[in-house]
């Protein structure tokens, strides 16, 4: 009889383990689709960014490649090449007081870029204030300035910053950026005294034109 009792204790046994296994194995079952299905959503996120990023590649490469083939960044590819690299500029700049005025001209088709094709202010400023910059080293009399500007070459300094910052170059974004508001400050300043110092500059051209008229004058009064 404990032998039967035993026997019918140890089949009950088994019956409850058997069901506890079972139990485990659906949780496992249940639990190994639920990470396959976590796993499924995060490829699908995963590729779906990726085609993101490639889509927003393709078109900055286009944008990159419409902007280097138009006519105003060829223009001011032909300005750089004419103005600095064969020193148009610096020539300009052995005249008087205007020179460095005139010469200032070219740098308008940068700032076209800057402010309508790549629709950039940050950039602008930056590109206005290496211009402003140059202007003022230009001004510095006794052709001090007209030697500086055969080395500052300000519009090669622009194309090469107008170029990094439209491939992407994310250290000149950076810089451009961060920078946007002391550059604003900057410019004011440097305008003011860009001001200033023309104006001392063209009346001490004007004094100096009309002693020299004079002098003529006074020389040819001697025959």
């Amino acid at each position: 009889m404990m032998e039967g009792k035993n026997i019918i204790e140890d089949k009950s046994n088994l019956n409850v383990r058997d069901t506890l296994v079972g139990q485990d194995a659906e949780f496992v079952l249940d639990d190994s689709d639920s990470l396959k299905d976590v796993r499924d959503s995060f490829d699908k996120d995963s590729n779906a960014f990726n085609r993101k990023e490639e889509i927003r590649r393709q078109r900055r490469e286009k944008e990159i490649s419409e902007l280097k083939s138009s006519k105003a960044y060829k223009f001011i590819s032909t300005i750089t090449i004419l103005a600095d690299k064969y020193f148009l500029d610096a020539l300009l700049g052995f005249v008087p007081s205007v020179g460095d005025l005139v010469s200032s001209i070219f740098g308008l088709p940068f700032i076209y870029v800057t402010l309508f094709k790549v629709k950039s202010i940050p950039l602008t400023l930056a590109v206005i204030y290496n211009y402003l910059v140059d202007i003022l080293l230009g001004s510095i009399p006794f052709f001090i300035g007209d030697a500086i500007d055969f080395f500052s070459k300000a519009h090669v300094k622009n194309l090469d910053l107008i170029t990094r910052y439209v491939e992407g170059d994310k250290k000149t974004i950076r810089q451009v950026r961060s920078k946007a508001l002391l550059t604003a400050f900057l410019i004011i300043i440097l305008s003011v005294i860009i001001y200033f110092v023309f104006r001392l500059l063209i009346g001490v051209t004007a004094w100096t034109w009309t002693l020299l008229i004079d002098m003529f004058k006074w020389l040819i009064g001697l025959f």
